[in-house]
């Protein structure tokens, strides 16, 4: 009976696959959104050198130890401020009813929050201990021991329509990756992921499932301890590896700052310094030794490639490692001691702030096309072009180190003081950083365009957040539901229990494919009004600085184009719609008094209706002049459907 419903169960998982492909170990161009701050490092040229015996040996057995894995001033900060946030953590698990791994996961993200480290390109790796962490928390019990095991994957793929990826393991190659499920026929339950599918995959490489915090119920709630200790729209990655596999993962870099928990098994690391951007200007820096981008394990520890080897260590159950983002890292599970627990099972906790244009880069690209101003030093004025690749690499390091940053952290919290210092300090920087980049591109803009820009950026980071929190909420409850059917049928004994879950029309409309459909399409919706806003623009008018009105207006402005306190909508309430006056903005929220004094708050923007439209330009005032080619053609069209 669910023959027929495949194809659209095929459709929903590639859409899951893309949405969550912005984690993946192979990232589409599209979705490059990624950077942060900056690391400086001196510019060797490249070289080729003939490896030593003991080099080649390197590359292929870890050793004990090569580098420091303390980092002792920045992890003695994080120590001391984990211990700090200890007791907000454990009253944050309280009011959610979780458990004392969502409060440990809070307190590190907390502690990484509170201490201000440096992220990014700047940052610096550290480990912190099983030993450390139950010291710092004042706990008993070990907080990530075996928090999440491969009879937990088991589960999880027994209960739900999952789809996984399996890594490459050629430390000379960039990392490709490969499907893991292998449907057996056309039946919905034949096309299901099976364990003996993971099972398979281990045997060749490491198995990932990418974003599954909105997937599994068991995660959804340190995704959630996750996102909410740092106000931002975060995921988490799992990692499944069998012991003896020399390369688990090739050297590669990542856009997101991640944390990195070992929650069953051990896993051999070595962590790297950022390369030059320099000396590969057309490469992303946040996607080095991907797809088709080769940094092999070799070059970088060649002594003369000036690729310092920061860290090497193993990670045993329970420890924790941090890497911001762009650095270089590998991994092996060859040569681990451990046998009773072979398996390697890591949860990778990534901090988006590039993944959703949360930095200086994007912020100004933005700004630019928001004003129409063609980016005459960095170019690349198309929507799919990847703005970490080509002139931004060629930048002084300490304009590019700027751009690269990550807007500060907390910009996404409620109204209150602290936000509102926040987002005049980012916007004073952003037009800091551009003018650096060039005075005269940076001139043309509206003073007003910066301010907006950031305004908007928070807006959409504001639904973003608010997305992810409903969606990993959403899983939470699916845990509980689950855990009610099955004491319902516990009294049937263990073959109700462990064999593998049948789906039912109800049970199959609850699958994480359907659930996280919606939020999804909301995230989508709201990068694409992102990026309508920033074609509303119009050229400042020459010899002033008064920011310039929308020349065009959608067909539906009275329902997306921005609402500011003061304007006069008509409110939704219920299917009638009655006049009122904004008196509230909070991100994505309106709150409104009506013409009789009643007030109403939380509104969405999809339930106000702008009453007039902003003040628009005739056709003849518009200046094209400094138009990007896109904005020029949208311009063009619409002034020929006015004359049609």
């Amino acid at each position: 009976m669910f023959a027929k419903s495949l194809p659209l169960v095929l459709a929903l998982l590639e859409l899951q696959r893309v949405s969550a492909w912005v984690n993946s170990p192979t990232p589409a161009v599209s979705r490059s959104i990624q950077s942060q701050d900056g690391w400086m490092i001196p510019n060797h040229h490249h070289k080729r050198h003939l490896l030593s015996s003991s080099s080649l040996a390197a590359t292929l057995e870890p050793q004990e130890k090569i580098a420091s894995d303390d980092n002792s001033s920045q992890k003695s900060l994080i120590l001391d401020t984990l211990a700090s946030v200890a007791q907000e953590s454990k009253e944050y698990a309280s009011t959610f009813g979780v458990s004392h791994t969502e409060a440990a996961v809070y307190a590190v993200f907390s502690a990484i929050r509170n201490s201000k480290i440096p992220l990014g390109m700047t940052g610096a790796p550290f480990v912190l201990r099983r030993d450390e962490i139950i010291q710092a928390l004042q706990v008993e019990q070990p907080p990530f021991d075996h928090f999440f095991t491969l009879q937990d994957l088991a589960t999880a793929v027994e209960e739900d329509f999952l789809d996984a990826a399996r890594g490459s393991t050629d430390n000379r190659k960039g990392w490709q990756i490969t499907t893991v499920s292998n449907p057996r026929g056309e039946s919905f339950e034949e096309a299901r992921m099976t364990f003996e599918d993971v099972e398979a995959a281990l045997d060749k490489g490491t198995v990932i499932l990418n974003a599954i915090g909105a997937h599994v119920p068991k995660l959804a709630a340190p995704a959630l301890a996750c996102t909410d200790a740092t106000s931002l729209p975060n995921a988490i990655n799992l990692y499944v590896t069998a012991a003896g596999k020399r390369t688990s993962a090739p050297p590669h870099t990542d856009r997101q700052d991640v944390v990195v928990v070992q929650t069953s098994g051990q896993k051999h690391w070595r962590v790297f310094a950022p390369p030059n951007p320099a000396q590969k200007p057309m490469a992303d820096v946040f996607a080095r030794g991907k797809g088709d981008d080769n940094l092999p394990l070799h070059v970088l520890l060649d002594e003369n490639s000036g690729n310092e080897l920061l860290v090497e260590t193993v990670l045993n159950m329970g420890d924790v490692l941090f890497i911001p983002a762009a650095f270089p890292h590998t991994t092996s599970t060859s040569n681990i001691a451990d046998e009773q627990d072979a398996t390697s099972v890591h949860l990778t906790f990534n901090i988006d702030s590039h993944v959703w244009e949360l930095d200086y880069l994007s912020a100004r690209r933005l700004a630019l096309k928001r004003g129409c101003v063609h980016d005459a030093v960095l170019g690349q004025t198309k929507d799919t072009d990847n703005r970490y690749q080509g002139k931004v690499n060629q930048l002084p390091s300490n304009v590019r180190d700027d751009l690269l940053k990550a807007l500060p952290m907390g910009l996404l919290d409620e109204d209150g003081d602290t936000v509102d210092e926040l987002l005049k300090e980012a916007t004073a920087e952003l037009k800091r950083i551009s003018s650096a980049v060039d005075e005269e591109t940076a001139a043309a803009v509206d003073e007003q365009i910066w301010e907006d820009t950031m305004v908007r950026l928070r807006q959409q980071g504001m639904e973003l957040l608010e997305t992810h929190r409903d969606m990993y909420l959403a899983a939470m409850q699916e845990g509980k539901t689950r855990e009610a059917e099955e004491a319902m049928t516990e009294h049937l004994g263990d073959s109700a229990t462990t064999s593998r879950k049948t789906m039912t029309p109800e049970r199959m409309q609850r699958l994480s494919l359907f659930r996280v459909k919606k939020y999804y399409d909301q995230i989508d919706a709201s990068k694409n009004s992102l990026r309508e806003w920033s074609y509303l623009g119009k050229p400042a008018e020459q010899g002033t600085t008064t920011a310039g009105s929308a020349n065009t207006l959608p067909a539906d402005w009275a329902f997306t184009l921005p609402v500011k306190i003061g304007d006069q909508v008509e409110a939704d309430l219920g299917g009638a719609f009655f006049d009122a006056t904004v008196t509230r903005v909070a991100g994505s929220k309106y709150d409104v008094q009506f013409f009789d004094g009643d007030s109403e708050i939380g509104l969405d923007r999809s339930m106000l209706k702008l009453k007039t439209p902003p003040a628009m330009g005739s056709d003849d005032e518009v200046d094209t002049s400094s138009m990007t080619p896109k904005q020029l053609k949208r311009w063009r069209k619409e002034q020929e459907k006015k004359k049609s």
